[in-house]
């Protein structure tokens, strides 16, 4: 079977609104707009925090992995998995339902001791090399980035309840264990100071769809040119992540207060 495939549609065949619509057709989502303000858990051991902390918290019929406080302004997004193809799914899925802002917890590493073990660090962009973000930017560009108006409202909120933030841009990479030296020292040279796994696909979604988006990680281990420097059990991540947990839903439910104003 031969085409002429200059003729051919190069927009998406299946999308999240047609699999909303035949979820719906067939009685498996009903009527539900999901929360404007989505806070991402990516460590397991985040979402048990506020699971333990808020046990009113609900996981949403329609939309798995998601739980609603109990005013239903704030949703919290964990146990979806890991990476960015899982993470898109997600994202696809929640914009269709409403969600217009994306605030998303996290570890990364850092490259060539750029900053200390529990540090807390904004991305404010990311070079896409997770397999998916890519999709979303087009050929033109290679770096994915924080929503700017996002940042400064996060800035102006977390400045006297935190400690000083460092920016960052990151190595969105997907294959953990095909880092290779030549690989981080490439990156780095292009100005990457973090590594992690879906940020750039957080960013390149939220800019094609006119969403906002902003992550914020805490330094949990390091990347040289020699070894992988493992510091994810220490007291300080464990403590420094669930701070900037605290306060980045704190910041979530400032933002839907804002504009339900």
């Amino acid at each position: 079977m031969s085409f002429v495939t200059e003729f051919l549609s190069k927009e998406p065949i299946v999308t999240a609104e047609k699999l909303l619509r035949y979820k719906r057709a067939n009685g498996h989502c009903s009527a539900f707009n999901a929360p404007k303000v989505i806070l991402i858990c990516y460590q397991q051991s985040t979402l048990k925090y506020f699971l333990n902390k808020y046990p009113q918290l609900t996981e949403n019929e329609n939309c798995s992995d998601l739980f609603l406080t109990n005013d239903g302004q704030v949703g919290i997004l964990g146990g979806w998995g890991v990476g960015a193809p899982a993470l898109s799914i997600k994202l696809e899925q929640l914009a269709a339902l409403g969600s217009t802002r994306f605030i998303a917890v996290g570890t990364a590493g850092t490259l060539l001791d750029s900053h200390k073990i529990g540090d807390m660090v904004i991305c404010s962009s990311a070079i896409a090399e997770d397999g998916v973000a890519h999709l979303y930017l087009g050929k033109e560009d290679s770096f994915a980035r924080v929503s700017p108006s996002l940042a400064e409202e996060w800035a102006s909120f977390a400045n006297e309840k935190l400690p000083s933030f460092q920016k960052a841009c990151s190595w969105s990479f997907s294959a953990i264990f095909k880092e290779t030296p030549y690989d981080v020292a490439r990156v780095y040279q292009k100005g990457c100071r973090v590594v992690e796994m879906e940020a750039a696909t957080l960013y390149a979604i939220a800019t094609e769809k006119k969403l906002e988006a902003l992550t914020l990680f805490v330094i949990s281990d390091c990347l040289t040119l020699e070894e992988w420097i493992p510091h994810i059990r220490e007291t300080i991540v464990r403590e420094n992540l669930h701070k900037l947990a605290d306060t980045a839903l704190a910041f979530c439910y400032n933002l839907a207060t804002v504009s339900l104003d």
